[in-house]
């Protein structure tokens, strides 16, 4: 049996890390208009985030189709994959896992499982890696899906926006809404929930919002993996991937701009923090 792993372009994850390890990304849309550009494969970070700057209407976001989706597993099929696992970004933030669900009931002689990771960015493409090391490895279907389902039960993401008005313009954001009106005029500090993003702290100033962000980190060790996500601040990311170097030495950390598609929902200015940790998950503490 030859076992495949597919996503898709939530995970944030390289372009150097899919061809790495055998991955298939399908991609989510972005729609300026009438304009429909597949994410990371027509138009790339930087240039949606100029793009996004100078537009007077916010773009909106696509879930790929169920054919996009069958066409990726019939060519993995015709490659002699005869085992998928398919992990996607959380049913309740975007409709792909039903699509992805749809597109393989069109597939024969494959044995599918899809995994709803409940999370998304680098949270959800950490697990990717997980099953993608397993499937390396020569492990089955039953293997990669435990160790990317481990992996998802030990994983924690946080992070930080510069306004919640992209979030609150997509209607993304699940609870604390009563927050929203005092959170635009702060730095809000996110995380996801059972599957939904909800607001767990407020901060002033982008500094303190980054020190939230490594203080919840650190109340989570001992840690496994780590992963650190930017839009528009790479000398941000820059430091937090310092300060995690020092915090958690022995975890080597996994960076990554955001996609054009999670772009329009956290706008420029975004900075994230995934970490995995050891054994039992620890419930999250929020820095005092």
């Amino acid at each position: 049996m030859t076992l495949r792993i597919v996503t898709d372009s939530t995970a944030d994850l390289s372009a150097e890390a899919v061809a790495h390890h055998g991955i298939s990304v399908v991609p989510l849309s972005i729609l300026f208009g009438d304009e429909e550009l597949r994410d990371g494969v027509d138009i790339t970070s930087e240039q949606f985030f100029k793009r996004l700057a100078r537009e007077s209407t916010l773009p909106t976001t696509s879930q790929p189709s169920p054919a996009s989706f069958q066409a990726v597993y019939e060519r993995l099929r015709d490659e002699g994959a005869t085992e998928i696992l398919s992990i996607h970004v959380s049913s309740k933030l975007s409709g792909t896992l039903q699509s992805a669900r749809q597109g393989a009931e069109a597939v024969s002689n494959v044995r599918f499982r899809h995994v709803d990771s409940g999370t998304v960015s680098l949270a959800l493409g950490m697990s990717v890696l997980a099953a993608a090391a397993v499937a390396a490895d020569g492990g089955a279907l039953d293997a990669a899906q435990a160790a990317a389902e481990d992996r998802l039960t030990r994983t924690h993401l946080f992070f930080a926006l510069d306004t919640l008005e992209y979030l609150r313009r997509g209607g993304r954001l699940s609870r604390g809404g009563e927050l929203v009106g005092t959170l635009l005029k702060v730095k809000p500090i996110l995380t996801i929930e059972n599957g939904e993003l909800i607001a767990t702290g407020r901060v002033r100033t982008r500094a303190k919002a980054i020190e939230d962000l490594l203080q919840r980190v650190s109340a989570l060790r001992p840690i496994t993996h780590c992963a650190a996500i930017h839009a528009t601040t790479p000398d941000d990311l820059q430091y937090v991937v310092d300060r995690l170097d020092g915090m958690v030495p022995d975890a080597q950390v996994l960076t990554a701009r955001i996609t054009p598609v999670l772009g329009v929902h956290a706008g420029p200015g975004i900075i994230g923090l995934a970490v995995v940790t050891a054994g039992a998950s620890p419930a999250a503490t929020a820095p005092a």
